[in-house]
């Protein structure tokens, strides 16, 4: 519903700054996995910003210079996780924010691979630093 309400009120986007961010399943220390089935931190800081990424490039696309950002951390990683990114084995609070980093570090590279038309479009990465938050 996000996607098309931002569509319908801005044909037009020059920026589009995904920074999502859960940790620690939603802050309760535990695996916590969505209706979808998805382990809480992917889908809130990957998948959920992938999906609005990607309903919202045909507005992207209008731009004459268009940015979209993914908001990582220095501390991704959890690159060992690759072959469990659901990380039904082991979960771990901070693991899964790391991969979740990783991830959309990953996705920037992907998009940007795919979908960017420099300088019209360009898709990339960055960490904010350490936030007091």
């Amino acid at each position: 519903r996000l996607g098309s309400e931002v569509l319908a009120r801005h044909p037009v986007l020059d920026g589009l700054l995904n920074n999502a961010g859960t940790f620690d399943g939603d802050y309760t220390g535990s695996r916590v996995v969505t209706a979808e089935g998805n382990e809480y931190s992917l889908a809130v800081n990957v998948a959920a910003p992938f999906l609005l990424t990607s309903l919202l490039l045909p507005a992207l696309r209008k731009s004459a210079h268009a940015r979209v950002l993914f908001t990582s951390s220095m501390s991704q990683g959890s690159a060992g996780v690759l072959d469990d990114p659901q990380m039904e084995k082991g979960w771990e609070g901070h693991s899964a924010y790391s991969f979740s980093k990783l991830a959309n570090a990953m996705l920037a590279v992907e998009m940007h691979a795919r979908y960017a038309d420099p300088p019209r479009l360009t898709v990339n990465t960055m960490d904010p630093g350490t936030v007091d938050t």
